[in-house]
């Protein structure tokens, strides 16, 4: 970096420099100090000490800082590069919490206006006239893809690069399209390339593929962790986004340490056109319509419930309906309003031979809200409540539910005092629960199963039903 007086920067700032491009800020601030207590005050010491400051991303290193710029805009106060660093650094402040460093900030870039309107330092603290100046990401993207869209291959392209950067060591711009020209010159960068060369196709393609899978994930009811392949459709943006990362730090660390002039004649960047931004704006729109409609369909899906039309048969396998049964009574108790599910509707229902002592199939159970309720929560409860009264379960299965879907669990036992050994199914979905009763003697688990899942069948007749 040369002074205002055109005299080679001194050792100490170079030394300076190189540690901070290093990242070795406490190194660079001693050094810095070091100069500017042993050696007559260089702007750049200033800067690299305020930078090193900065650096730290730290409320008391950001006074240091701005003590640092202030200082040496007190002994040089027309340095381009300090003004610079200074407007850069001010203007990044909160004005809520700052407002003094913010308007020093303001007048720090309108100097630096006044005195280089058209220099780098100018357009690097957005003070220059005209519209912002694009960021370097965009001229990045934008010099690139000029020397991709030629059909050169990539890795004459690179080397050509490459000369033109030596050609000009002090061009920022000729060194970073050098270096990401290099990284796309690799094989396995094929994916950058094709997103460089077409960017908005390129997002509209994704963002139809990331809503149909969205879309799909939802309308399929999948597991949800399915959606992290979004993260593969979308890894040739990331590794484009990381290539151009990667090659401007390559590019910073290998420009020489004192500042010179760009090579003349840059090209301007062009704005982005109306049919670019409306293909933006297409796949952003597509993206967040696929999200919130995926969103609301699985929320309406989520506190939705079956609704049965629930009416137990008068005749089931040749019996009919038992008006009265004390069992029916015993198993009723089970249904108490505590336990009725939201809009709940109960189902009682015995069929047997009139006069015997007890009916030959029991049905009790209840239709309702039961959305945000886990149906297995529900099919062990009958279970929990044999066992309490001294019955002995003498098998359990789980035999698969049907088209009613939800679960099914079954199980046989003996009461505890003198009878039959009887067979129970209880299912659960999210819009009913029941119970169906059998004799087991001579009947196979699989006998007891498919009387069960006939008796519901018959009763529950799906209506306008959301998810089971």
């Amino acid at each position: 970096m040369q002074d205002t007086s055109g005299q080679i920067a001194l050792p100490a700032y170079e030394r300076a420099e190189r540690l901070l491009r290093a990242g070795e800020l406490k190194a660079a601030r001693a050094e810095a100090t070091a100069g500017l207590d042993a050696d007559a005050p260089q702007p750049g010491l200033y800067l690299v000490l305020a930078r090193a400051h900065a650096a730290e991303d730290d409320d008391d290193h950001d006074t240091a800082a701005e003590r640092a710029y202030r200082a040496g805009l007190d002994a040089f106060p027309d340095d381009l590069d300090l003004l610079a660093g200074y407007a850069e650094f001010a203007l990044a402040a909160d004005g809520l919490e700052h407002p003094g460093r913010l308007a020093r900030g303001r007048a720090a870039a309108e100097r630096l206006a006044e005195l280089a309107p058209d220099s780098p330092q100018a357009r690097q603290a957005g003070s220059a006239p005209g519209p912002k100046p694009p960021s370097e990401a965009r001229i990045q993207r934008h010099d690139v893809r000029t020397v991709l869209l030629r059909g050169v291959d990539p890795k004459a392209a690179a080397e050509e690069a490459a000369q033109a950067a030596a050609a000009w060591p002090h061009d920022r711009r000729l060194a970073v399209r050098a270096a990401t020209l290099d990284e796309l010159a690799r094989p396995v960068a094929a994916p950058a390339r094709a997103v460089l060369r077409h960017p908005y196709p390129a997002a509209l393609l994704l963002a139809v593929a990331a809503s149909a899978l969205i879309l799909t994930v939802t309308a399929l009811e999948l597991p949800s962790w399915l959606l992290l392949a979004v993260f593969l459709l979308t890894a040739p943006v990331r590794q484009e986004q990381a290539l151009l990362r990667r090659a401007r730090r390559r590019a910073l660390a290998a420009l020489p340490v004192e500042h010179r002039e760009p090579a003349p004649g840059a090209p301007g960047i062009p704005p982005v056109s109306p049919r670019q931004k409306a293909v933006a704006a297409c796949a952003a729109l597509i993206l967040v319509a696929s999200a919130g409609a995926s969103a609301t369909w699985a929320y309406a899906r989520s506190v939705a419930y079956p609704h049965y039309e629930a009416v137990a048969p008068r005749t089931f396998h040749g019996l009919g309906q038992v008006g009265e049964s004390p069992a029916l009574s015993v198993y009723a108790a089970f249904m108490s309003d505590d336990a009725m599910a939201p809009q709940g509707k109960r189902l009682f229902a015995a069929y047997g031979e009139e006069g015997a002592r007890l009916p030959a199939v029991v049905l009790f159970g209840a239709t309702g809200d039961l959305h945000d309720v886990e149906p297995g929560d529900i099919t062990g409860l009958f279970g929990e409540g044999i066992e309490m009264t001294g019955a002995q379960v003498t098998g359990t299965w789980h035999p698969a539910p049907g088209r009613l879907g939800g679960r099914v669990d079954c199980l046989t036992f003996q009461p505890l005092l003198a009878g039959e050994a009887q067979g129970a199914c209880t299912w659960a979905d999210h819009g009913s629960f029941g119970t169906v009763l059998v004799s087991a003697e001579g009947m196979s688990h699989a006998d007891i199963a498919r009387t069960a899942a006939e008796l519901r069948r018959q009763t529950l007749t799906p209506g306008d039903a959301g998810g089971a």
